[in-house]
Order: structure tokens, then sequence, then C-alpha cells
């Protein structure tokens, strides 16, 4: 059977040949000199070769060293396919992020077929459950077994839940809500959260899935819990580098990949920083090395405030402008940062200033305003030179940190 792709495309040829299939063939008999059928017969070669690689080839977006995305979080359909025509000459990962969508089986189908016609790799959000947090809010647990052979690798994976370190800080939803100490807290924090994640995965099973989330702080317990990917998020007036040093630092020492996410710099409309805000900001993430630069794009629960969710025309001219640049840009080849600032093991202090709260459960202590100065004045000095990771033992063993000068919270410093 003849997919509507290779239909149309029969079409096109018929009008450009200004004939029909069906009289190729008469035309080839009734050619008076060898030359001519020849000619016939390489034409009628090159149309069913050509036609095979439009049927069973996706289109390919433009080849960047870096996934350039945008987070649909709301909406069904018909929103989705609108912005993905709107982005499409001008990025290549899509997170799926509405339920609307992936909790509907139909609609999920219809937009991954739409996204790899496009050529466009793809995430599905999954959502925790209502009850125990199982089953898991999202596609039906054949979903992602099927998916990996139908879409051939454009899907990359499942984005698992919403920012459980920022949760945890903040949120009613904290996965631990008491703990003996810093200790205590670290490892039920890390059990409850390999718990979920194992029962999820295992829901989807035998699907091998790559597990993705975002998130704005504890980034290096999320790694630990068992996520291959993370993305450390650009949000509000926070520090971009410290964002990037604290993900990035997890990344390179658990031996994972990361990237940004860049969401809210307001909680009412407009929600998302400006046009040139956020170009600059996905210059920031390029040049950092990451892997993936995605913008989040919804308003909640709100109604959207601009034709594409909570993006303006603008914004899509940054995304736009940001491509061209990575396009051409030299490519970051060696890893920025040679020197790390290493926190206290165990200590989930949030880092979004001097007063922070340490796992959600403890006020700021003693040492809190010394880190956050520490901190503070490092990403000052190093720049982009600078991660920022924790002392951490496994099975009593430390994790080596692979950096030629490791600053420690103590004031102790060691080079290589």
């Amino acid at each position: 059977m003849v997919s509507e792709d290779g239909r149309i495309f029969r079409k096109k040829i018929r009008k450009c040949l200004g004939t029909s299939f069906r009289n190729v063939k008469g035309i080839a008999f009734e050619a008076r000199t060898a030359k001519s059928a020849v000619i016939l017969l390489l034409l009628l070669l090159l149309i069913v070769s050509f036609s095979a690689v439009v049927l069973l080839t996706p289109p390919q977006t433009e080849n960047l060293d870096v996934f350039v995305g945008i987070d649909i979080g709301y909406g069904g359909v018909e929103e989705a396919t609108k912005i993905i025509d709107a982005v499409s000459g001008y990025v290549n990962l899509v997170v799926i992020g509405s339920l609307n969508v992936t909790a509907d089986a139909g609609r999920l189908t219809t937009i991954c077929n739409y996204l790899y016609k496009k050529g466009l790799y793809f995430v599905v959000y999954v959502g925790f459950g209502h009850e125990s947090n199982m089953p898991p809010e999202g596609p039906d647990r054949q979903f992602f077994a099927m998916a990996q052979s139908r879409w051939r690798g454009r899907l990359l994976g499942a984005y698992l839940f919403d920012e459980p370190g920022g949760k945890q800080l903040e949120s009613p939803n904290m996965l631990i809500k008491t703990a003996d100490n810093y200790s205590d807290a670290a490892i039920n924090y890390v059990h409850h959260l390999n718990y979920f994640i194992g029962n999820s995965t295992a829901y989807y099973s035998p699907a091998n899935i790559t597990l993705y989330t975002s998130d704005y702080a504890l980034v290096w317990y999320d790694y630990l819990s068992g996520y291959e990917v993370v993305f450390g998020e650009f949000v509000e007036n926070q520090s971009r580098q410290i964002a990037v040093g604290l993900c990035r630092g997890a990344a390179k020492s658990l031996q994972k990949d990361w990237g940004i996410m860049i969401t809210y710099s307001h909680q009412q409309p407009p929600y998302i920083e400006g046009p040139l805000q956020l170009y600059d900001d996905m210059v920031t993430a390029y040049e950092n090395g990451a892997k993936y630069i995605i913008v989040f794009d919804s308003p909640g629960n709100n109604t959207p405030t601009e034709k594409y969710g909570i993006l303006t025309e603008e914004h899509l001219r940054s995304m736009e402008k940001f491509w061209n640049y990575a396009s051409s840009a030299s490519k970051v080849t060696e890893y920025p940062a040679n020197a790390a600032y290493v926190l206290p093991r165990d200590y989930g202090f949030g880092l979004r200033g001097p007063n922070d709260t340490i796992w959600g459960l403890w006020k700021a202590d003693a040492l809190s305003s010394t880190v956050w100065n520490d901190a503070t004045r490092l990403v000052a000095e190093y720049g982009q030179g600078l991660d920022i990771v924790h002392e951490t033992i496994i099975k009593d063993s430390p994790i080596e940190l692979p950096y030629n000068k490791l600053i420690f919270w103590n004031g102790t410093v060691l080079e290589k």
C-alpha cells in the first residue's frame, strides 16, 4: 500500500513530466532511438529510488551538535501542531509535555507521527500517578516498547516526573517529610525517588527508556536516584552560571548527560523572560557545553497569553536566531571547567540565596551564608570554568571528582 506521502510525491512527478505513470511505458516503446529509451529508463529508476527514500526515511533537520527544543506543556493536538509548525525549522527536539496529549493514546500517536514526519526528535512526559504514584500518569504501558520500533530512534525517552528536587525544597508534595539529619535526608531522598523511578520503568518494561527530568535544586541527588539526563533550570532571576555549575558538575562527575531548561522568569503573565534575554540565555547554555537547550512553553493551568502559549512571535525569532548562531558557531570541543567548588557531604542546600532551606526540612544553618558567598565569588572569578559538586561516598568509596582544582567548602584547596 502506498502512503499519503507517496501519493503526493507521484502527483508532483506527473505534473513535472506532463504525463502519467501508466503512459510512461508506452512512451518508452515509442522512442525512436536507443538514446531516448535509455534516458527514460534512467528517469524511471530515479523516480522509483527517490520515491522509496521519501516513503522510508523521515526528513532530516539541520545537523547540530546540540539538541535545541521546546517543551509544549499545555493544550492538545491542535495547540501542539500549531507550535510544531511554527518552530520546526529551528528546533530538532520537542518535549511532549502536556498530559492532555501523553495520557491519551490516540492524541499521543498523532503527535508522534507528526513529529516523525518532520524529522524531529521527541521526549514524552510521564507524571506521578494519583494513588501511591502508581501507575504513572501518561502513556499506556505498551507505548514505549511499541514506539522504539515504530519511530526508529526519534523517540529519545521519557521525561519522568518534574522538578523532584524543587518539590522537596518548597512543596507539600516533597518526597520526604522528616529526617533525623542531613545524611538521613540524602539517603531517604535517593531511596524514595529511585523507588518511584524503578516502579515506573518496570511498568513500561520491556522497553529500555532513557529518563529525563528538569530541576532547579538537588540535581546531584536526582542523578544518584537514576536519571540519565537532567535539565538544570534558568528560572526567575537566579544565577545562570550557578545553575550551569550544579547541573554540569553533577553530570560530569557522575558520567551523565545534561542540559538547560529555560523556564519562568515571573509567576504571572508574561511568565517567560523577554526575547533578547531568551536568546542570551540560549547562547550561555551553548557556550557552557549543554547538550540540550529547551524552552518551556506553558501557562500552567491558566489561559494561554499568546498565540503560541506564552511565547510571542519575537520569542520565536530569538529561537531562530539562536539556531542560526549554533549552526555556524565553533563547537565546544573542550570541557569548559577545570575547577570545582565542593559542597559538604549530604548538604542538600538549595543554593538560591544565603537563606535557602536545606532539604526543605531545615532553615539555613551556620554554614549556608559561607557556601553562598563562596559560590557567588568563585563563579564571578572562574565564570564558565567552575562546576559545583558534592562530596559523596557510595558503598564506602568516594566518587572521584574529575577536576584539576578542587576548592572545598572548608577552605581546603587541592590541585593536581
